[in-house]
């Protein structure tokens, strides 16, 4: 094998093992199998990955969620303003109609004056005394 020098600091092959050297000719990474601990850190950036993958889906499933609901309360919002308006209608409407009414009513049955409500009210005291009598009897 045919080795040229590399520039200094820079990481070079030394040979078909998994061990690297820097220029100086330390060993800085050795085979993978003298790090027991390799698979279990591989198996752990891959659980980190895998969990980071869902936090993303879920986040943009949230956001989709996010957005489909706030196009519905903003429908909610114009029916609700619709309804408001409408039955504010409907109540001028009425209200207007009782006083058509209520003024139609006036016309065809005015009311009697303050002389005409005592004579009416004496008659009815005198209608009811003698009624009140016989029952006394």
């Amino acid at each position: 094998m045919i080795q040229r020098r590399p520039a200094p600091g820079r990481m070079v092959k030394t040979d078909c093992s998994d061990s690297f050297s820097d220029v100086s000719g330390m060993r800085i990474i050795t085979d993978v199998a003298e790090t027991p601990d390799y698979n279990r850190d591989v198996e752990t950036l891959l659980a980190g990955a895998n969990a980071i993958q869902r936090l993303v889906a879920e986040r943009d499933a949230l956001s989709s969620r996010v957005d489909i609901l706030e196009r519905e309360l903003t429908l909610l919002r114009e029916r609700t303003t619709l309804v408001h308006n409408s039955y504010r209608t409907l109540t001028t409407e009425f209200v207007t109609q009782f006083q058509l009414l209520d003024s139609a009513v006036g016309s065809l049955f005015p009311e009697p004056s303050e002389s005409t409500e005592a004579s009416t009210a004496e008659q009815h005291a005198e209608a009811a005394a003698p009624a009140s009598h016989d029952h006394a009897a």
